[in-house]
This record gives structure tokens, C-alpha cells and sequence, in this order.
């Protein structure tokens, strides 16, 4: 049975949780690649018994960078795919999709809006990486908040980044 509100039947949590994880592998290699390049040009060298670097940049300068660059990668992920089929990589593998709340299962994609909000609202947290130190815990503990919450959501099971939205995610499959 679907809630008011719902075009289609819920996601699981369990599929909405592995589907991340897929996307997590890609963001995982992504990070990678771009920690390399990022090392490579600004850090030039890093003395891990002192903590310091021999480039022109110092790390807690580098984790900021890459704090920046690594948000903007995952929204950018997030809002293109969503934009375009309603659906990540992960989501695809799992038959589930991101629509809008109250309205029947649309074809294609989000408007801009709707995917630019749910986008933000889900990996926009990770910008608390730019703090010293503390920064990617904070924003680690942001984005996995924003995760779980659907877990208490009824009945629509909506994380907050979907409530900002006003979307939900379904089966399609």
C-alpha cells in the first residue's frame, strides 16, 4: 500500500541504503583521483612525522580545497543524474527513483529546482569540511543525519533533504 502523496510504492530503507553505497564506490574513486591531482599540485610534498608540507600550501588549507571541489562534485552528481531520470547510478541498480511528492510517476527527470534542492540538502553538509580539523567529521555526521531521517519520516519516509525538496523516492521495479 502507497501513502497519500506517494505516485508509486516506497523505497526500503535498505534499498535507498545500498543504493549510496554504489554511488558511495563512485564518489570513493572520484575522491581518489581528485585527492592525486590536488596532492600533486598543491601540496608538492607532505612530511607526515611533522605534519607539514614542503608546496605553498599548508594541509589545513589543502582539506579545504578539497572539502569545496569534493561538495561540488557530489551535487553535481546528484543534481545531473536527478535531473535527467530521477535516478543515480545506485538507484538505477536498485529499480528505485526520486519523483515529486503528489504528483503521478513523471517520465523523466526533476525540474532543475527540485533536483538543485535535494541535491544541496543531501551532500551539501560535506562543505563543513572546510573547518580545520573537526570540519569532515561535522560534515560526515550532516550527511549520514540527513540519511537516517528517513528512518522516523512517516509515512512518506522522506530524508530532510527530500522534505526540502518535497519529493520522495519509489519503486519503479
Amino acid at each position: 500500500m502507497q501513502p497519500p502523496g506517494a505516485p508509486a510504492p516506497l523505497a526500503e530503507w535498505w534499498q535507498r541504503l545500498v543504493a549510496r553505497i554504489i554511488d558511495g564506490v563512485i564518489f570513493g574513486i572520484a575522491n581518489w583521483v581528485i585527492g592525486l591531482v590536488f596532492g600533486a599540485i598543491l601540496l608538492v610534498g607532505y612530511n607526515s612525522a611533522t605534519g607539514t608540507t614542503t608546496g605553498f600550501l599548508g594541509y589545513p588549507a589543502y582539506n579545504a580545497i578539497i572539502a569545496v571541489v569534493m561538495t561540488a562534485v557530489y551535487v553535481a552528481y546528484e543534481f545531473f543524474m536527478t535531473k535527467m531520470s530521477g535516478q543515480t547510478v545506485g538507484k538505477m541498480v536498485m529499480g528505485i527513483k526520486i519523483v515529486p511528492t503528489g504528483t503521478m510517476l513523471p517520465p523523466g527527470g526533476l525540474p532543475n529546482d527540485v533536483a538543485l534542492k535535494r541535491a544541496g540538502g543531501t551532500w551539501g553538509g560535506y562543505i563543513l569540511g572546510i573547518i580545520p580539523w573537526v570540519g569532515a567529521l561535522l560534515g560526515g555526521i550532516a550527511v549520514a543525519l540527513n540519511g537516517a531521517s528517513q528512518l522516523w519520516d512517516k509515512p512518506l519516509q522522506q530524508t530532510f533533504a527530500d522534505k526540502f525538496s518535497n519529493t520522495v523516492v519509489v519503486k519503479i521495479k
